[in-house]
């Protein structure tokens, strides 16, 4: 199968995430075609696509512009083919009820914003950057964790991403698309 990986990212770990996605289709013999959406190519071309798969970072409450603007530019055509959606944030690593509920607002927002619609969402939990953060955003992840029982030790990155729970989404769509692509 030939999937198109479509992303954006904010501090890294959904780029990061989207490339595990990419080697995890390489090496179960599927093709990643991947589009970062901050520097999109001039045109997309679905017709030896199968399937897409459209990841996203939650930041201030919403995705980042450029791929938001990027799905709802090519929503007809990415809505001519099975795709799935991974929402990556921090709330997806916590079992607040609250917060999931906002977090499903979240995404649902994004698809009656852009007029894509996945056939499923993975919420992928993302990672706390810490030596990667100016002082203001240490500071106010840190207060943000420490409410959380979250790691605080600012000297160190903590990522919270389940590779594994990942790639069997992942699996598990690509397995799926002939049945999804006939109902299409």
């Amino acid at each position: 199968m030939r999937i198109l990986v479509i992303y954006a990212t904010v501090e890294g770990q959904t780029r990061e995430i989207a490339e595990h996605i990419g080697r995890y289709l390489k090496d179960n013999q599927h093709e990643a075609v991947m589009v970062d959406t901050t520097h999109p190519p001039g045109s997309l071309s679905i017709d030896e696509i199968d399937g897409i798969i459209c990841a996203g970072p939650v930041h201030i409450g919403a995705f980042p512009a450029p791929l938001r603007r990027y799905v709802e530019r090519h929503k007809r055509e990415l809505m001519a083919r099975p795709g799935v959606f991974v929402s990556v944030s921090l709330t997806a690593a916590g079992d607040d009820a609250g917060e999931w509920e906002e977090l499903n607002e979240i995404t649902a927002n994004f698809s009656e914003e852009t007029g894509w619609w996945p056939v499923s969402v993975h919420h992928a939990a993302g990672a706390l950057k810490y030596t990667e953060y100016d002082f203001f955003r240490k500071w106010m992840l840190k207060r943000i964790a420490d409410k959380k029982d979250a790691p605080t030790d600012t000297t160190h990155d903590y990522e919270f991403t389940d590779w594994g729970a990942l790639d069997l989404f992942v699996d598990g769509f690509v397995k799926d698309i002939p049945d999804v692509a006939g109902k299409i």
